[in-house]
């Protein structure tokens, strides 16, 4: 190869190189697309939601996950004694925490990771952290724990002792048919401590806490057993394992992972 040729490739190589940097630095400003997440109140059997799946890409739950404990076993004993112990926090920070701490929204969720996450979680700040919060609500629910709930049918602790929620009237009627096991709340809460922990893995243990508290929320409340909470969160990880299989969902974590590391220059 002559000289004038190798200069000429120097050049395209040049000219290819910046592109290339040109199109990756573009393509970190992208903006998300937008979700409509309208039907994320506190929950219940007819909520539709947002998900990177359908529900039918998910394992046949009914197989993978074991029925709830039997009544009279060693663990409905447990779930009754938990149950019991949590009816005397009314009153306290915690019943107020739990009475609060329901909601499944975005914002909601953003503003109770934003502390342990490090810098604020929001749709102007961090849209594609925001964007995953807002989208895998129904991979944790819908293709995660509705169909064991449909299954199982387990009573809610509230309606089994006769006794109210730390809710509304209106929040209890709506869940009064509604199986308990396993929890949606819990499932989704902990599987944005997952996603949310791989994207700030220096605070892992400050965000699995609230991942573990915001399930706990829902025992305190009422609405359901320790061991609805602990199958939620064991979904949760199993929703998140195939969520990482997925190229939409990955592509939209790798965006979040560059946009935390951005703000935390």
């Amino acid at each position: 190869m002559n000289s004038v040729n190798l200069s000429k490739l120097v050049k395209l190589t040049a000219v290819a190189t910046a592109c290339f940097i040109l199109s990756a630095c573009s393509s970190s400003k992208q903006l998300p697309p937008e979700v409509d997440a309208s039907g994320a109140g506190t929950g219940g059997s007819h909520a539709v939601f947002p998900h990177f799946l359908d529900k039918s890409m998910y394992p046949d739950y009914r197989t993978v996950v074991v029925a709830p404990p039997a009544k009279g076993s060693a663990l409905f004993k447990n779930d009754v004694k938990i149950y019991k112990e949590t009816r005397k926090l009314k009153g306290t920070q915690a019943w107020t925490d739990a009475a609060t701490g329901a909601s499944l929204s975005a914002d909601y969720m953003s503003e109770f990771y934003s502390p342990a996450f490090g810098i604020e979680i929001s749709k102007e700040n961090t849209p594609w952290t925001y964007y995953l919060i807002k989208r895998v609500i129904g991979d944790a629910i819908d293709g995660g724990t509705r169909t064991p709930k449909k299954v199982y049918q387990r009573v809610r602790p509230y309606v089994y002792f006769g006794e109210r929620t730390c809710s509304t009237q209106e929040d209890d009627d709506k869940h009064v048919n509604s199986g308990s096991y396993p929890s949606g709340h819990s499932a989704y809460g902990y599987l944005l401590a997952l996603i949310l922990s791989e994207i700030n893995p220096a605070n892992q243990d400050e965000i699995y806490k609230l991942g573990i508290k915001y399930g706990y929320n829902r025992v305190v409340c009422g609405f359901h057993w320790q061991s609805d909470v602990e199958m939620g969160r064991r979904i949760a990880a199993y929703v998140n394992a195939r969520l990482h299989a997925d190229k939409d969902f990955m592509t939209a974590l790798a965006n979040a992972k560059a946009e935390f590391a951005a703000a935390k220059k």
